[in-house]
């Protein structure tokens, strides 16, 4: 028994679409027939019905879209240009004209029997012009009714129209009723506001106050930085500011008046500021004389003593210039008391006065606007009046009444289209219901997806007349040579648990799938290979390996079973050095109970180490007891499965048999595969491989020197 191989990778999804494609091809080839008997089946019942349909028939008439007049004022009625045309044809089509035509046809004609009316609207193209269509059983009903529906649309339009006008109308006289008692309301509501307040005193005393406002706060401002200089600065620093606001030219004399200390030559200040000065004097003249007098000199002592007074001077006159000026900041203070209350009070005489020209203007505002609103309101409704008069809007008229009827038969083409297309449909399902029921496998693809045994080998479909020609040395059939040669490989170096098998047995599940070619050509691939080879033609009903290459014996594997003459005598040669035949013989009526006995087992035995490899072609599976009385007995079983061909159930019940029999499978041979499938691209490789090659310059030296 071979161990198990690891199934392959599945193939990529492109490769299974167009195998999936191929297959459905090959269906279709097969089985075009069926295709071609639903479609004509189809078009037969449509055209049944067609016949069986009374007649019909058609008038025509057209309607034409009108110039459009634009007024001043605009249009007051307007429809969506974009989507105008179809929505007049859906508009034309719409059950509510039709119900209404069909109405004006059964009172205006009586006698006229109402009949089933098929109506059509098309637009010509790059035109405005609309072409209407009837189609019904009665000539009369349906060219009246035609008329009837041109008519009861442009009735529509027009109600739609004077509808859409009336009730805008309506919305606007109602709207501009209210606006006109929103204007005298909001009139009077201004006259009563000007009578109990004088709007030109208001607007003149604001402003003042505004202005006063002002004033005040720029006056508390300066006061404010005074008094905030007057409390950080000391004595010095004041007499100092005051000193420099004098002495500077001012623009603003008055903004002077508020801003530094007022400076004198009499009064505290002045004194204070001059006996500052005599002291320096003083001590610069004792400074001077201390150069060349002594400190006790009389004159020293003198200056000594008149310092001292003026330095006593100074604190005294510095005491009152403090007091003047803390009596100045507290000025400064009332008064900023004194301009804080004005500026309160000028705020809200301020602030009233805004608020009521503030509440004014919005009255005047919303007179203004309710004015502006009764204007614009007033010219729609004079608008809507203009165009009561003159319509504005694109018009359509009747181009050419309703048509004189003729007889047709609506719906030809159509109908036989649909025909062919549900033949077609049919036809399809039937097919795919057959590729669902028919489980014969087209590819390794579809193989691999209904099997997880080892492919030993795949051989490729030969195009011939007649019978196949055996596998020669250098046959020019490249593939197919190769593909024998892959297969021997694979049994040459295929992982077994055992020993590797000697005997081999080639069988197919049903006839017809090439086990006995394959088995001649097997055996002749190991033949090449140098391997002495028997090959024995086990199908002892219909065996025909004699007649492929070509033996005239008349005994073979059945006499041996029967033990009528040795194997010896039957093994014969063949056109290959290192193969050997055994041919068929008689036919025998009940195989399996000779294959059953010791004279086979004792041939296997005898023969088994004679020979490198023994090929056994055998019969079908499913068709006799034959191969599964002898594989058992044989070291491994190879399966033929021809693609497109065998059923997988089949196949998988072949393989249930020889497993019940505890017969050793290494794999399965799939015969007649199609190259052009796109798994197997790699082919195109060994017909590379297959080109003669012509000898380089040097080797045709070295050939005509040797020759």
């Amino acid at each position: 028994m071979n161990a198990p191989l690891e199934r392959p990778a599945a193939a990529p999804w492109s490769t299974a679409f167009f195998t999936r494609i191929y297959r459905y091809k090959s269906l279709l080839l097969r089985r075009w027939w069926i295709l071609l008997l639903t479609i004509c089946c189809g078009l037969f019942v449509e055209a049944w019905l067609i016949f069986q349909t009374p007649p019909s028939f058609q008038s025509t008439s057209k309607m034409m879209l009108a110039g459009k007049l634009n007024i001043n004022q605009g249009p007051v009625y307007s429809e969506d240009n974009v989507n105008f045309y179809g929505t007049q044809i859906q508009l034309m089509q719409s059950a509510e004209v039709r119900r209404a035509a069909a109405a004006l046809v059964r009172s205006t004609n009586p006698e006229l029997q109402p009949v089933p009316v098929e109506l059509s609207v098309a637009q010509r193209p790059r035109t405005s012009i609309f072409e209407l269509q009837a189609i019904g059983s009665s000539p009369d009903y349906t060219q009246i009714y035609l008329n009837a529906v041109m008519q009861k649309y442009l009735d529509f339009k027009r109600g739609m129209r004077e509808g859409q006008t009336h009730t805008f109308t309506t919305g606007i006289t109602e709207q501009l009723i209210q606006v006109e008692k929103d204007l005298r309301a909001a009139e009077d509501e201004m006259l009563d506001f000007q009578k109990q307040n004088n709007i030109g005193f208001i607007q003149e005393e604001g402003n003042s106050a505004a202005q006063y406002l002002v004033k005040l706060n720029q006056d508390y401002a300066r006061l404010k930085t005074e008094y905030e200089l007057l409390e950080k600065l000391d004595l010095d620093q004041n007499l100092d500011r005051g000193e420099k606001t004098q002495t500077e030219a001012s623009p603003n004399p008055s903004a002077n008046d508020q801003v530094g200390m007022p400076f004198s030559d009499v009064g505290p200040e002045g004194d204070y500021l001059k006996a500052k000065q005599q002291v320096q004097l003083l001590k610069a003249e004792r400074d001077t004389l201390s150069q060349d007098l002594r400190p006790k000199h009389p004159k020293i002592i003198k200056l000594n003593d008149e310092i001292s007074k003026q330095e006593k001077l100074i604190d005294l006159f510095r005491s009152d210039a403090v007091e003047k000026l803390e009596t100045r900041r507290k000025s400064i203070g009332k008064q900023m008391e004194n301009l804080q209350g004005n500026i309160k009070e000028w705020e809200v005489k301020a602030l009233d006065l805004s608020q009521r020209l503030a509440q004014f203007n919005r009255i005047k505002g919303k007179v203004d606007r309710t004015k502006l609103l009764y204007e614009r309101l007033t010219n729609d409704l004079k608008s809507v009046d203009v165009s009561q008069v003159i319509e504005t809007g694109d018009q359509i008229s009747i181009m050419e009444p309703a048509t004189t009827p003729v007889s047709v038969r609506p719906g030809l083409l159509k109908s036989l289209l649909l025909g062919f297309g549900g033949g077609a449909l049919v036809g399809i399902m039937v097919l795919l219901l057959l590729d669902r029921i028919d489980d014969r496998m087209a590819s390794y693809g579809e193989f691999q997806r209904h099997f997880s045994e080892n492919v030993v080998g795949q051989i490729p479909k030969e195009k011939v007349k007649g019978t196949m020609a055996l596998l020669q040395p250098d046959d020019p059939r490249h593939i197919f040579a190769e593909s024998y040669r892959n297969i021997r490989s694979s049994l040459l170096f295929m992982p077994y648990e055992g020993p590797r098998p000697k005997t081999i047995l080639v069988t197919s599940a049903v006839p017809n799938e090439g086990k006995s070619t394959v088995s001649a050509n097997l055996a002749i691939a190991l033949a090449l290979s140098g391997a002495r080879t028997l090959l024995i033609d086990g199908d002892l009903r219909r065996g025909a390996l004699r007649e492929q290459f070509g033996s005239n014996s008349r005994i073979g594997f059945a006499e041996v079973l029967q033990q009528e003459v040795p194997w010896q005598e039957v093994v014969m040669p063949t056109a290959y050095p290192s193969l050997l035949l055994v041919t068929r013989g008689k036919t025998l009526a009940q195989p399996s109970e000779h294959l059953l006995r010791d004279s086979t087992d004792q041939f296997l035995k005898e023969i088994y180490h004679q020979f490198d490899y023994i090929i056994i072609d055998s019969s079908p599976v499913l068709a006799a007891d034959d191969t599964t009385s002898l594989a058992p007995k044989i070291d491994a079983t190879l399966l033929v499965v021809r693609l497109s061909y065998t059923s997988a159930r089949l196949t998988k019940k072949a393989l249930e048999l020889l497993y019940n029999r505890q017969v050793g499978v290494p794999g399965v041979i799939l015969n007649c595969v199609d190259t052009s499938l796109p798994e197997y691209y790699y082919y195109q490789y060994s017909e590379y491989y297959n080109r003669p090659v012509a000898p380089s310059e040097s080797e045709a030296i070295a050939q005509r020197s040797s020759g």
